[in-house]
């Protein structure tokens, strides 16, 4: 029987390629396929919210001690609002921009959250990895000021904001002491009970009108996949390999939504956001591996 390194390496791979090629998923979805934004909301948290109601289940009294603003923080910052801004991002940014400035947004943001909200200063080396990772991303957005499609800025800027809110959203779990699991279940019910009511009023009957075949691919894609498969696999992962490995596996993240787009959707990326891609991967990787273990 294949090892259990074996196994948790290919489960995290798995999951970093769903990740990744979630950008390419979306920009398809706005920008050629008909959907409405709503419709990726809708699509990504209903069906998740049903299937992981009974995980959500164990840690309602945990929730009820948090209180509502609380509950809606969690929600806005690694829910259905978080996933609206980056999946609207992507009506102007490229697909590519999707699949690099917000996974690399994310953990930048979530060292500093952490150091803000939980007293866990970084060290010197892990603060200089951090700061290579974002000056990539600042080379990757630098298209949004430099090209002559002017709204490229709009996306790239609602990225960081959507990476930027998954980094305090994780930081959150921790102060608040909830495990990463049910509570990510417990966001997606209560994101399936935010973005419902809005969908039917303005979205579904144009969903309905959309073909079968493309109804199911987005439900898959996006409840299936994104919100149920990705999650347990990197979990397994977690088990398997520790946390360390399971994080290294994230710099897949990028890779994969760099190639999608190329092979997927045709975009190229210039010397610039090449540069800052590689820069920012190779932050990621000395992030994770010499500058500390948690």
């Amino acid at each position: 029987m294949p090892s259990r390194l074996v196994i948790g390496l290919l489960l995290g791979l798995g999951a970093s390629i769903i990740w990744g090629g979630h950008a390419v998923v979306a920009r398809m979805a706005l920008n050629g396929q008909g959907f409405h934004l709503l419709d990726l909301g809708a699509m990504r948290y209903i069906p998740t919210g049903i299937l992981l109601a009974p995980i959500a289940w164990r840690i309602r009294h945990r929730l009820l001690e948090l209180g509502l603003w609380r509950v809606l923080a969690l929600v806005t910052m690694g829910g259905v609002g978080n996933q609206l801004t980056f999946v609207g991002a992507l009506q102007w940014a490229p697909a590519a921009h999707g699949g690099t400035i917000a996974p690399m947004t994310a953990p930048v943001v979530a060292a500093f959250a952490g150091w803000a909200l939980l007293g866990e200063r970084p060290t010197r080396g892990r603060v200089l990895a951090l700061l290579v990772m974002l000056s990539g991303v600042l080379m990757i957005g630098w298209e949004g000021l430099a090209t002559d499609r002017a709204d490229v800025w709009k996306g790239d800027l609602m990225l960081v904001a959507a990476g930027g809110t998954w980094g305090v959203f994780g930081a959150l779990l921790r102060l608040w002491q909830l495990p990463a699991i049910p509570a990510a279940s417990a966001v997606a019910v209560v994101s399936a009970l935010i973005v419902t009511p809005p969908w039917l009023a303005v979205a579904a009957g144009d969903f309905i009108a959309l073909p079968w075949q493309l109804q199911l691919w987005m439900l898959f894609a996006q409840g299936i996949m994104l919100g149920i498969l990705a999650m347990g696999m990197f979990a397994r992962s977690l088990d398997l390999l520790g946390p360390t490995r399971a994080a290294t596996l994230s710099v897949f993240v990028p890779v994969t939504g760099l190639l999608l787009a190329a092979l997927v959707l045709g975009e190229t990326m210039g010397a610039m956001q090449l540069l800052g891609a590689m820069v920012a991967v190779s932050g990621m990787l000395v992030a994770v591996l010499f500058t500390g273990r948690r």
